[in-house]
């Protein structure tokens, strides 16, 4: 029975500590000026609003303006949560600093999809594929823009884009 207890602790601290990787990287730089930081797709839509986002949503071969739009296909199209972190206008030490620490952010379960780039300038994706649902993670760092995607998706529409 003991041994049954100090398993269950140890999964659950495991658990834990893997799910706060991303959080401790959010925690760690939207701390400096530049940075945006949204824990939700609510936040992401409020932070849109708030910066005056200009996003331009194709859909239907029609163009319209507005984060708004983006979220509300974002969701019919069976996206369930996300969260983002944006270096804009950080430093370059800053972005360096980013670029090295992202890649150690990324969560137990998620599997490399695609990488392009060096380890100074990239752009990767990763998943994490469950029973009707995915998570993808994008991770980007750039001259002028670093950051992280994540989100959480049920549409099977997008579980098949992955599926090869």
């Amino acid at each position: 029975m003991p041994k049954f207890i100090l398993l269950s602790l140890m999964l659950l601290v495991s658990a834990l500590a893997n799910a706060d990787t991303l959080d401790k990287l959010a925690r760690k730089y939207k701390k400096y000026d530049g940075v945006v930081y949204a824990a939700s797709i609510d936040e992401v839509e409020k932070l849109g609003n708030q910066y005056s986002a200009k996003v331009v949503v194709k859909n239907e071969g029609k163009e319209h303006d507005g984060i708004e739009e983006l979220i509300a296909k974002m969701r019919e199209a069976g996206v369930k949560d996300m969260r983002m972190l944006q270096l804009q206008e950080c430093s370059a030490e800053v972005r360096t600093r980013f670029a090295r620490d992202v890649l150690e952010a990324v969560p137990r379960g998620y599997e490399s999809f695609m990488r392009m780039g060096d380890d100074e300038q990239f752009f990767s994706i990763y998943l994490n594929k469950r029973k009707g649902s995915m998570k993808v993670l994008i991770l980007y760092a750039k001259d002028d823009n670093s950051g992280f995607v994540e989100i959480d998706s049920d549409n099977k529409k997008l579980n098949s884009l992955f599926n090869f």
